[in-house]
């Protein structure tokens, strides 16, 4: 869809936008439609996008708007348009606020229980059970969560509750098969609980009236999609070449450009793999690879060319399971490229949470073009991971600098050049994993990175990422498919990268 826009001669921008929203209505991604509930069981979405001059439309914490994506594009497009006495207008908007605006520029106001999916209330019946047992043996009387025993066994329930998720997640997986009904991107719902049928869907707010509007066709709840894993018959498995036209979309996916107008345009799309509640979706533990166990996710962009993956075997069918945050990046048939991601946050969230999908230079980041550079460079970047901990490093906007004046971090923290791929490599394990804000926090730090470097002589995508698992794929105008990579971390990995490279003509 979003390569359409640029073929017909849309904007990086549109591109973008609809490459997003198309995963936010698919269910198995956790952005829009299906997202994961905060801890009152509703959905609150953040997202942002970016063009290419840097300026940005963003919202957070966004209840009742279905498509967060589009929200965002539309303050992107009021905050260039000035307001009277000289009011500046936003360009992020948060919560009841969001919401209100999109409303008064058009955009349906729906109940919440329409952007519930059935799978992500039974995940919050699920894990607010687990949490009411956890917090029950916590708190047990005359005794305090300071002393070290309570700490111990804090420990362990912690443990236990990580071992239930994943073999309950493993017992849907085989009811699930049982039944001919898996789905690689989600699993089908648990088994039912007595506490399951007493929920009931959370009913909308009664204090705009506009919320019971009748719901149009576009809002209701689309049919289940059977998704599977990209094979050597289905499209090939690494990414292609940058050509004139590109377009992408994000589970994290973005493609490339296509030649069609001696300029090239490009998205790209991709998702990443997290375990459960620890970042802004959660995933199943990811430990089975598409590509050879243990390898670096050899550079698939390489001669315009990639090996297939190897097919998954029945042992790891319930492998990634939930995926996280989407983003895309584009670059239109006039050399202008832009970025967005979306993201429905972590699961049992605190209501009113900001993730970094709404946070530009921590999600999502753009460093424009030079207009005396001779080499044209401009560099967008797009992560996900442990939300806290990007807000705390600055992550996107750092890995775009990184890539940009190509240099790493060095002993003492000084910086010295180095190749592209070094300082992919270099930002997860020192940038953001070495930043001291994430060694010494109680939170596991996790990062998924994809970032596209446009030149005049060609368009490069990179991308790394620490995570079990990362999906990407990416398409330029020459191509009639996308090309797409499961990037897995192996057993003993501790950074996955990849990188492939679009020649301008």
């Amino acid at each position: 869809m979003a390569m359409q826009i640029l073929k017909a001669g849309g904007t990086a921008v549109d591109a973008v936008e609809i490459a997003i929203k198309v995963l936010e209505d698919k269910e198995i991604t956790n952005a829009g439609f299906g997202s994961n509930l905060s801890i009152e069981g509703i959905v609150e979405c953040d997202a942002t996008v970016v063009d290419h001059l840097g300026r940005s439309g963003a919202c957070g914490a966004t209840a009742q708007i279905r498509n967060p994506i589009h929200l965002a594009r539309i303050i992107l497009d009021a905050s260039n348009k000035p307001l009277s006495l000289r009011r500046v207008p936003p360009n992020l908007l948060v919560g009841q606020g969001a919401t209100d605006f999109g409303y008064e520029h058009g955009i349906p106001v729906v109940p919440h229980e329409y952007i519930v999916s059935k799978n992500a209330r039974d995940r919050f019946v699920r894990w607010r059970e687990d949490l009411t047992r956890a917090e029950r043996g916590r708190m047990t009387p005359g005794t305090s969560s300071a002393t070290s025993s309570q700490a111990g066994d804090n420990e362990i329930l912690d443990r236990e509750y990580e071992e239930r998720v994943r073999n309950q997640q493993r017992r849907d997986h085989m009811n699930a098969i049982i039944h001919g009904t898996w789905n690689e991107g989600q699993p089908d719902s648990p088994q039912q609980s007595p506490s399951l049928e007493k929920f009931s869907a959370v009913p909308p707010r009664t204090s705009m009236p506009r919320q019971s509007m009748s719901p149009t066709k576009d809002l209701s709840v689309p049919a289940r999609i059977h998704a599977r894993t990209s094979s050597p018959d289905d499209s090939p498995s690494k990414r292609p070449r940058y050509s004139k036209n590109h377009s992408g979309v994000h589970s994290r996916q973005r493609s490339l450009l296509g030649p069609n107008t001696g300029r090239a345009t490009a998205t790209v799309e991709l998702s990443k793999g997290v375990r459960p509640g620890s970042n802004d979706g959660p995933t199943s533990p990811c430990t089975e690879s598409c590509v050879p166990r243990g390898s670096p996710c050899r550079s698939f962009f390489e001669g315009g060319s990639t090996d297939a993956p190897s097919e998954p075997s029945q042992t790891n069918q319930d492998e990634d399971m939930i995926t996280d945050t989407v983003g895309a990046i584009a670059i239109d048939m006039y050399g202008n490229m832009a970025a967005g991601s979306s993201s429905g946050g972590i699961g049992m969230k605190h209501r009113g949470r900001v993730g970094p999908a709404a946070l530009v230079g921590i999600g999502t980041a753009m460093i424009p073009v030079d207009d005396r550079d001779r080499d044209g460079v401009s560099v967008a970047a797009v992560t996900s991971g442990t939300g806290e901990h990007m807000a705390t490093t600055m992550a996107s906007q750092k890995c775009a600098e990184r890539l940009y004046h190509n240099t790493r971090r060095a002993q003492g923290g000084a910086d010295i050049s180095a190749t592209e791929d070094e300082a992919m490599e270099s930002f997860v394990m020192a940038d953001f994993m070495g930043h001291s804000g994430v060694r010494e926090s109680s939170s596991a730090g996790a990062i998924g990175v994809m970032a596209v470097k446009k030149t005049n002589y060609g368009y490069f995508l990179y991308f790394a990422h620490n995570t079990d698992s990362f999906a990407l794929a990416s398409m330029h105008s020459n191509e009639k498919y996308p090309k797409c990579v499961m990037s897995r971390l192996g057993e003993h990995g501790t950074v996955v990268q990849g990188a492939r490279k679009v020649r301008v003509d």
